[in-house]
């Protein structure tokens, strides 16, 4: 038999997530975790008065992709997006491009006049999306530390400093702030 195109559509509907929706956000979403996982966070964000907002893109009365907006709880101006995910078949369909922009508006008629998302430096797959749908990365650097009582304890380190002034080049400003 030959490959043949019958030219199916479909209709791609945005709307807010609903309670009975965590079943299939399982099944086409997020298949790694637990129904009831799902079926929690989803009653979470939806018990959060406002402050998180999940739409849903469903396909024949089916939800295959969805986003969060979240408001920052520091300034009423920022929103975070996180949580896309487009079930498998429908990713090349631009089913997230809708979602984005459904997103967007959701922000703004919150209030909201950014949007921000976190991502670790290695997804740059994720990275360079979120730059087509026009973000940009913001400079900022994170420092950890880990508190582990036992291995501060022992884990003890003289330091000696021959030079009175160990300011180097490579420090620079922030070099002097520390040594002040």
């Amino acid at each position: 038999m030959a490959n043949q195109d019958f030219g199916l559509a479909g209709a791609l509907k945005i709307r807010p997530a609903e309670e009975g929706d965590a079943t299939h956000l399982h099944t086409f979403c997020f298949p790694e975790k637990t129904s009831t996982q799902v079926a929690e966070e989803l009653k979470t964000d939806l018990e959060s008065e406002g402050q998180t907002q999940r739409l849903v893109a469903e396909s024949s009365g089916y939800p295959i992709g969805q986003i969060t907006v979240t408001k920052d709880s520091g300034d009423p101006e920022v929103a975070q997006v996180g949580n896309l995910a487009v079930s498998g078949p429908f990713r090349q369909l631009g089913v997230a491009d809708h979602l984005m922009a459904a997103a967007e508006i959701a922000a703004a008629e919150n209030g909201a006049k950014t949007l921000e998302i976190e991502l670790t430096a290695t997804e740059t797959n994720v990275i360079q999306r979120y730059k087509d749908w026009g973000f940009v990365e913001k400079p900022l650097v994170i420092l950890q530390k880990m508190l582990d009582a036992e291995a501060s304890e022992e884990e003890v380190v003289e330091d000696t400093v021959e030079d009175e002034n160990p300011v180097t080049e490579a420090g620079g400003e922030q070099q002097e702030l520390l040594n002040a």
